[in-house]
């Protein structure tokens, strides 16, 4: 039977679909164009990316004494998908401009794959 804790856990990774979904519409539409102040080098971008490696590499770290359940699974997901989503995130500072929409749609299918999976994941009982 599924508790309410998993039940919690889908409905947060469904988050994660949806904004995973509107990063990958963002990047392939070009929508972060038109606003003249999109400027994917400033030290927020830089902040961005670092909080999310740090966050990611804490969850990845913190479940290592922990048993071998789907919850580590699903926090082994999320913690590797946050750090790759923020390499990405901190590449935006080296490529070209034109190219910003192709990474940004990467990193939206990264987190749309991660809430998928931890979503399936969590529907587990163990």
């Amino acid at each position: 039977m599924l508790t309410p804790a998993n039940l919690f856990r889908m409905m947060t990774e469904f988050i994660f679909i949806l904004l995973g979904g509107f990063l990958v519409w963002l990047g392939l539409s070009n929508r972060f164009l038109h606003p003249p102040n999109f400027n994917p080098r400033s030290p927020a971008w830089l902040g961005l990316g670092a909080i999310l490696i740090y966050w990611g590499a804490r969850a990845w770290v913190g479940t290592s004494r922990a048993a071998r359940t789907s919850s580590r699974t699903v926090a082994r997901v999320g913690g590797s998908s946050l750090i790759l989503v923020g390499f990405m995130m901190l590449a935006l500072v080296v490529l070209e401009f034109r190219a910003v929409g192709m990474v940004l749609a990467a990193a939206g299918a990264v987190l749309a794959m991660r809430g998928f999976l931890a979503a399936v994941l969590s529907l587990r009982t163990d």
